[in-house]
This record gives C-alpha cells, structure tokens and sequence, in this order.
C-alpha cells in the first residue's frame, strides 16, 4: 500500500505546489511600472519598438528610442511625445517626462556603447531602468539561394544587435548605485521561431533559438547584480518590416503562415509589457506560441504553474499534428512546384 501512497502524494504535492507557488508569488510580489523610469527601446523608430516606446510613454515613462535611420527616429519622437502621460510622484506631482532619440548602429559592441553614453548624458539623462531590444528583422528564402552576405546580416542584425544592446546595457547597469524604484530590466525580443523552425526561415530562426539562449543565460547569471531578464517571443507582426519580408518570403511559407494569425505591434506591445509587469520570464501573446512555448523550455525556466501542465498535455498532441499534417504535408505537396522553381531536376530524393 505504501509503495502505491508515495507517488501519489509526491505528485499531489507536486500539483499543489504549482498552483500556490506561483499564486503566491503574483500576490506577494509587487508588480513592475514604468512610470517615472527611464526606459531605453532599440528598434524604437517603427513597428514593435515605436508600439512599445507610446505604450512606456502613455503610462508615464522618459523613453530614449534608438535606431539607424534619423529620418524614422525623428517622426517616431513626435508620435511618443504626442502619447506622453506623466506619472504622478510619490508627493502627488507629475513626474517630468523626457523623451530622445539616438542614431546608431547597436550591431557592434562600440556603437552600442555609444548609444548608453549618450542616453546617460546631460541633466536628463540616467542611467535606464529598463532595456527592451526590438530591434531586428528577417529576410526569408529558401537556404540553397542565400549567400554569405544574407546569413551574416541575419546575424549582424539580429543576434549580434540584441547581444551588444544587453552588453552595453548591463555594463551602465552594474555600474550604477542600486535602483530605487525596483530591479532593473533587460528585455530580449525572440521570436515564435525561437522555439522551432519552418522552410524559408533559415536565415532568421537561427538567430532567434541564439537570443531564447543568450536570455537563458543572462536571466541566470544577472542573478548576480540584481538584474531581471525576460524574453519575448512574439508570432507575426503587422509591421513595416513584415511588409518587407513578404517581398522575398517563399509560396510555401506564406501557405503555412496562413494558419497563423498576425497581430499588430499596439496588441504585442500591450502583451510584451503585461507580461513584464508580471515579472514572467517567457512571454507569449498568442496561444499557438504559448503552447510551443510550454512543450520546449523544459526545466531551465520558471513556468506558469498548473496551468502549463494542461498546456503541455494539449502541445505534446496538437503539435506533433500541427507539424506532420499541415506543416510537413504542404511542404512535401511543394516539391515539384519548387524544383521547377529553381530549375532542379524533377526527382526530388525520397524522404
């Protein structure tokens, strides 16, 4: 009888405490908000990140965006200080709200440095309490038609972008007397393929699985100086750069992305910050993602409680469906049409 007792209330007190753990740390815990903070948004001149920099300003944030193109920065600066809201002070005052835009290239560890020696210049500069890097993009096709010169831009604009961005960032954070106003963030931008990977994608999927590491990594190491890290993994967004990525993006990618309803970057951004608020480590704003989401992290990660218990029971069948059924099937219907495409012989290999 005892032998059949223990696993039963192992996994009893498994169950339960994975329902009041998490409950208690939501209610205990006091949420994160940006007002009166300084809060640093790359990729801040269009789609998520200019999203994101209205969204910090409407609730009372100074927001410094950053990003190459001055032309962009300097129409994006008037939207967020037209979306300014300043946050009452602990005295019942507004709190002042400064907002800049900085042109450079975060893709190198200088530019990037740059970039944090001018946002913490001058009397209204300090040093960000939050770092969002929504910089990226992507340029899809299929991997035997991309050069060299494609997948090194994918990682200059991707990886290496995110990567210098939190570099320069942790190192004015580490440096700077301890925040008043709560831990300090750093918060990468993912992707849904930071959690698998689809046909055209090659370029970019890569890059995204690299940022989910880097931010496992981090979120551990950043332990050590007081610093929360988060992850975002959004599906597609309706942005400038989507528009863009149609233009080379594959038939049969776009027949496989059909399933996937996009978002518009006020909806991510709006889910991005819930979840920070929140204090999650993955965020997720759809629920076909969020089921990838529960089935990959494993263990390395703090999760959602019971409710990811149901969520992976649900992923462990939906997915492998989703993946041999639609995924796979169209690809294999697309071969034909895609050797003659690029001109192959007609006997694709047998799978």
């Amino acid at each position: 009888m005892t032998s059949i007792t223990s696993p039963l209330v192992a996994t009893a007190l498994v169950l339960l405490l994975s329902i009041v753990l998490p409950a208690a740390m939501s209610i205990f815990k006091a949420k994160w908000t940006p007002a009166n903070k300084h809060i640093f948004v790359s990729g801040g001149s269009q789609g998520l990140g200019l999203a994101l920099a209205k969204l910090l300003a409407s609730q009372g944030a100074s927001v410094t965006i950053c990003s190459r193109t001055q032309s962009k920065l300097d129409s994006a600066l008037k939207e967020i200080q037209e979306a300014s809201r300043p946050a009452s002070t602990a005295q019942g005052k507004a709190g002042p709200q400064v907002h800049r835009a900085i042109s450079a290239d975060l893709s190198t560890f200088a530019g990037a440095k740059e970039a944090f020696e001018k946002a913490v210049q001058g009397p209204d500069g300090s040093v960000p309490d939050a770092v969002f890097c929504c910089a990226g993009g992507a340029k899809p096709g299929y991997f035997i038609q991309q050069t060299e010169e494609d997948f090194e831009a994918g990682m200059r604009t991707d990886y290496w972008t995110a990567l210098s961005t939190a570099h320069a960032a942790a190192n004015v954070m580490v440096r700077a007397p301890p925040s008043t106003s709560g831990p300090r963030k750093i918060v990468l931008v993912s992707s849904m393929l930071g959690l698998f990977g689809l046909v055209g994608y090659s370029q970019y999927t890569p890059m995204k699985h690299a940022i989910r590491g880097l931010a496992e990594s981090l979120r551990s190491e950043f332990i050590l100086y007081g610093i929360d890290v988060h992850a975002y993994f959004p599906a597609t967004i309706l942005s400038p750069g989507f528009e863009i990525e149609n233009q080379t993006k594959p038939t049969i990618t776009k027949e496989i992305e059909g399933t996937d309803e996009a978002l518009t970057p006020e909806v991510c951004a709006a889910g991005l910050l819930k979840g920070v608020r929140r204090g999650n480590f993955i965020i997720t704003t759809d629920f076909l993602t969020d089921l990838f989401r529960s089935t990959s992290v494993g263990g390395a990660t703090p999760g959602n409680g019971v409710l990811d218990v149901f969520k992976t029971f649900i992923g462990l069948i939906a997915i492998p469906i989703w993946r041999i059924f639609v995924a796979d099937r169209s690809i294999r219907n697309y071969r034909s049409q895609h050797r003659t495409e690029l001109g192959l012989s007609s006997s694709p290999q047998s799978l």
